[in-house]
């Protein structure tokens, strides 16, 4: 991918890993994609989604990263969540329990020119 003319997506930073679980697994029920990305950036790890507002304003849409900033990098290649009986989330290693949904976490080599403002 080159840096041609690429603008940057607008950042919106999220309260907490928690929350970003959360928005990632309601997508995933809804068919849509269901990825978090992770990079490293300075001393912090960095973990988000991508998305966008369709036919934003005058523009064709307003694309989003969605992302906290953590201390510490994921703990496994998943993310598997469930809310019944209650909310819980942890890292996983595969996706053997079918009480869970996963969600993968994409380990990105360089940061792509459209989050480069992260």
């Amino acid at each position: 991918m080159t840096d041609l003319d690429i603008k940057p997506a607008v950042r919106m930073k999220i309260k907490d890993l928690n929350n970003l679980v959360r928005l990632v697994h309601f997508w995933a029920v809804r068919e849509r994609t269901a990825t978090i990305l992770h990079f490293k950036k300075g001393n912090k790890h960095i973990m988000g989604t991508t998305t966008t507002i369709p036919a934003y304003y005058n523009l064709e849409g307003l694309p989003l990263f969605l992302y906290v900033e953590l201390d510490k990098g994921p703990k496994g290649p998943f993310i598997k969540y469930k809310s019944d009986p209650e909310e819980q989330w942890d890292y996983a290693s595969g996706t053997f329990d079918r009480k869970w949904l996963y969600i993968p976490l994409i380990e990105l080599s360089e940061v792509p020119a459209f989050l480069r403002n992260v």
